[in-house]
């Protein structure tokens, strides 16, 4: 016999009169409307890059504009993705919509190492060509403000990443880290010259910006390094080792409780959704006899895993035959 829960937008369970599954569309729609806010300001971020730099002049600051462009594109693909996970499964993707959030931010947090090594590469080739002046006034108001902007999004989606427990958000909030350490770094390396060497005329003082934006570059690296390994794992169907542990102490309990044979299982992780199979091998002569006790050892293991019944697809199937363990 055969059991699933699967991601269902429209389930609610309840249990001793009390309901104890969340809403999905609501989950949803909370991280859309983060996802939405990210996305304004990162248009206005990069707006404000591209018209700023017109105005003084600086291609550099031009560029840094266009460059935001990228964000708003990645935070775009987020907002989609957040549409889709929580669809219910179709004729065309049986298995649900879950494994477009670990693909989607393997692909971010693959552009947020690339935009790292990239930073990495111009301070080494800043330092290679005997360093640069560092110009203060409309760049280092630039600095300011975008890195002002930049931290305020990042503690907000953080905080809210974090509420949620939202995989997508979490990547998007690293996007404005990095960025916020970044536009930190050139404020840094303005203030560090104007302090110590007002006149911008001694030799040290073309190495400070290329020199910090290479031990920036190498720190940040490491986070969305993590992110994309994490995401990887879990496209390639890695076991997470602590719902593995989860399930098997569960499973042990209940094999105690009801005198089954054996049992066996197999868990796999899709960003924020789970999905748990279960084979139990039953003996005729023990505890587990009706319908009625499967669906009760059912139960037993969706309560144990103390998850909402949308982030789970959970298998548990019957049998008398060691073969389809």
């Amino acid at each position: 016999m055969f059991s699933r829960i699967h991601n269902n937008p429209s389930s609610k369970k309840i249990r001793n009169n009390a309901e104890v599954c969340s809403d999905p569309l609501q989950q949803s729609k909370k991280e859309q409307f983060v996802l939405n806010v990210s996305l304004f300001f990162a248009v206005i971020l990069a707006i404000f890059g591209i018209f700023y730099g017109l105005y003084i002049g600086s291609k550099a600051i031009i560029f840094d504009g266009f460059v935001a462009f990228l964000s708003v594109a990645l935070i775009m693909l987020s907002v989609v993705t957040s549409k889709y996970i929580f669809k219910e499964d179709d004729d065309i993707f049986q298995y649900g919509y879950t494994r477009f959030e670990p693909m989607v931010n393997v692909f971010k947090s693959l552009i947020l190492l690339l935009v790292c090594l990239y930073a990495l590469i111009n301070g080494v080739h800043g330092i290679l060509e005997g360093g640069y002046r560092v110009e203060f006034g409309g760049a280092m108001v630039y600095s300011f403000f975008s890195m002002i902007l930049c931290i305020v999004i990042w503690v907000y989606t953080n905080r809210c990443g974090k509420h949620l427990q939202s995989p997508l958000i979490s990547v998007d909030s690293l996007e404005w880290l990095i960025d916020s350490v970044l536009y930190l770094g050139g404020f840094v390396a303005f203030g560090a010259i104007y302090l110590l060497d007002e006149e911008n005329v001694s030799v040290w003082a073309l190495y400070v910006d290329p020199a910090l934006v290479i031990v920036l570059a190498i720190i940040l690296a490491s986070m969305p390094l993590k992110v994309f390994i994490q995401n990887l794992a879990d496209l390639a169907m890695v076991a997470p080792k602590e719902m593995d542990d989860k399930i098997d102490h569960i499973l042990q309990e209940i094999a105690q409780k009801y005198r089954f044979k054996n049992y066996d299982t197999h868990v796999a992780k899709s960003g924020r959704f789970y999905m748990v199979e279960v084979n139990i091998l039953l003996d005729s002569h023990r505890g587990i006899q009706t319908v009625d006790d499967m669906d009760r050892i059912r139960d037993e293991i969706e309560q144990g895993l103390e998850l909402p019944s949308y982030k789970i697809w959970l298998s548990v199937s019957f049998t008398k035959d060691p073969k389809w363990l």
